[in-house]
């Protein structure tokens, strides 16, 4: 079926979108991507006499240069085209092109635990959709990449869609990227440059899912925290820490406040079950 587009419904015209990596899956870059794009690039005649070490770090060097060149160039669906910047990268070290990442993907959807749903994420999906609420996932992973985990995983039949840049021709924080969701009121997200801002950006409510948020938070609910002057320090202090901040000068405190701060999907679904009747789609 194809997931790259969501049309109007009759239904609940609310709609809630989530980012994937780091929110709803621990995806098989570590476990099969990672040594697989090393083993690989390592061969190349200018890295091949190198330690292990050393190899690791000339490529990933290279891959985040390359990576932010696309950014710094505007080319922000390029620059999840992670295909071709191995290829590029490979090319650079006198390699030949990359092996076909999505079958490597693919392949490793077979092997246990290569991949993983997060804590939190199948109780807090499982009650929004039984509480008639349509999910979508809205990330800039390319859907090559994506659909196969979600299918593995178990959960790809409670997406109406999957948005991605190679289909959608935006990528996150482009507003219009959200704003090919009819009906979305709220978007989920762990990444202030790319799920909070452009959640804001597009008039949608924004949850900025933080695993690591700090212990002297938690005893607020979700969407008191953001009101905390110990949040809007910790809120500050990642904002300027964010790599992706020098690509985005639309980001502010203010553009990259959240709505909600939780933990994991579960708290998320408690904050968007509460607020659902109050929440309603954006125009954008």
């Amino acid at each position: 079926m194809d997931r790259s587009h969501l049309e109007a419904s009759d239904r609940d015209p609310r709609v809630i979108s989530f980012d994937l990596d780091g929110v709803i899956m621990r995806g098989a870059f570590n476990s099969a991507l990672r040594p697989r794009i090393v083993e690989h690039i390592g061969r190349g005649a200018t890295l091949s006499h190198l330690t292990l070490e050393e190899r690791e770090r000339h490529i990933w060097l290279a891959v985040r240069q390359e990576h932010d060149r696309r950014l710094g160039a505007g080319d922000f669906v390029g620059a999840w085209n992670w295909q071709a910047i191995y290829d590029r990268v490979s090319h650079g070290f006198g390699g030949e092109p990359m092996p076909d990442l999505a079958s490597i993907v693919r392949e490793a959807c077979l092997i246990d635990d290569a991949v993983a749903l997060l804590p939190g994420a199948w109780r807090g999906l499982q009650r929004l959709k039984s509480a008639g609420l349509r999910l979508v996932a809205i990330t800039n992973g390319y859907r090559c990449f994506q659909w196969p985990v979600l299918e593995r995983l178990g959960v790809s039949e409670w997406f109406e869609s999957v948005l991605t840049p190679d289909f959608a021709g935006f990528a996150k924080p482009d507003p219009r990227m959200f704003g090919l969701v009819p009906g979305l009121v709220a978007h989920v997200g762990d990444l202030l440059l790319h799920d909070v801002l452009g959640a804001n950006l597009a008039g949608v409510q924004s949850i900025w899912l933080d695993a690591d948020l700090p212990a002297d938070l938690l005893h607020r609910a979700p969407i008191d925290r953001v009101r905390e002057p110990a949040f809007i320090e910790y809120l500050q202090k990642m904002l300027e820490e964010s790599r992706y901040l020098p690509f985005h000068p639309e980001a502010t405190l203010e553009t990259c406040t959240p709505t909600a701060v939780v933990r994991d999907v579960d708290e998320a679904a408690t904050v968007l079950l509460e607020s659902n009747s109050a929440w309603t789609p954006a125009s954008i």
